[in-house]
């Protein structure tokens, strides 16, 4: 789980007409894991929305919703509530056609 974690790098990067996108978390010590970042690249996405400022801290994972539908892998960290379902209302979203992740 991403629960708690600590979001350190967004990688955004267009490549043969795909757009990708990686995210880095920085996993709670208390998970056994084979390494302590998780590395999400998000394969042909298709929309996505981020925002900060100052004001916030960047970037604790305080809840989350992902799920696969049929318009493709959604995530949003900061949902609006925690249902199974995709919300204009969700905040922080990447939605690809693929996903990938892999401990680093």
């Amino acid at each position: 789980s991403i629960l708690d974690s600590e979001i350190n790098r967004f990688d955004i990067y267009s490549k043969d007409h795909r757009l990708f996108i990686d995210v880095y978390f920085l996993l709670p010590d208390y998970r056994p894991t084979g390494g302590e970042t998780l590395k999400l690249h998000f394969i042909g996405v298709t929309e996505y929305e981020f925002y900060w400022n100052d004001q916030r801290r960047f970037y604790t994972v305080e809840r989350y919703k992902f799920l696969k539908s049929e318009k493709g892998f959604y995530i949003s960290l900061d949902p609006y509530d925690e249902s199974e379902k995709i919300l204009d209302n969700d905040h922080d979203i990447i939605l690809s056609k693929e996903v990938e992740g892999w401990f680093l």
